[in-house]
């Protein structure tokens, strides 16, 4: 697959998708979108940070919340708690993945992979 950045429109289709999948830990449908490692990342010379994301629970990722599992505050708790970003964001896609294809390749999913993050 071409590497380069999605359009604004697939970007924005896949953003609905991850978050209609509900917080990657809870379920709950109340989200707020985590970009990783931020919307312009690059690993392995492949734009990852549009497709980087995960919907988590305000209490998970608003800057507001002093919650000990907080990813904006506390990364390492959260991670000490449900495991590597990447590998939570690899299991979404799975699911995502059932009911339409990704809208990126397995160089973008092995790219996010390499990051250990």
């Amino acid at each position: 697959m071409k590497n380069k950045k999605p359009s604004a429109a697939v970007e924005k289709r896949w953003l609905q998708r991850v978050a209609e999948h509900g917080c990657v830990v809870n379920g709950n449908s109340q989200v707020q979108l985590h970009h990783s490692m931020g919307r312009e990342a690059r690993s392995q010379k492949m734009f990852i940070g549009r497709w980087f994301v995960l919907p988590l629970s305000e209490w998970l990722h608003d800057v507001g919340s002093n919650h000990p599992w907080n990813i904006t505050h506390h990364r390492n708790e959260f991670i000490k708690e449900f495991g590597l970003e990447s590998e939570i964001w690899r299991a979404m896609c799975f699911k995502l993945e059932e009911q339409e294809p990704l809208p990126f390749g397995e160089d973008v999913i092995n790219a996010v992979l390499a990051t250990s993050r």
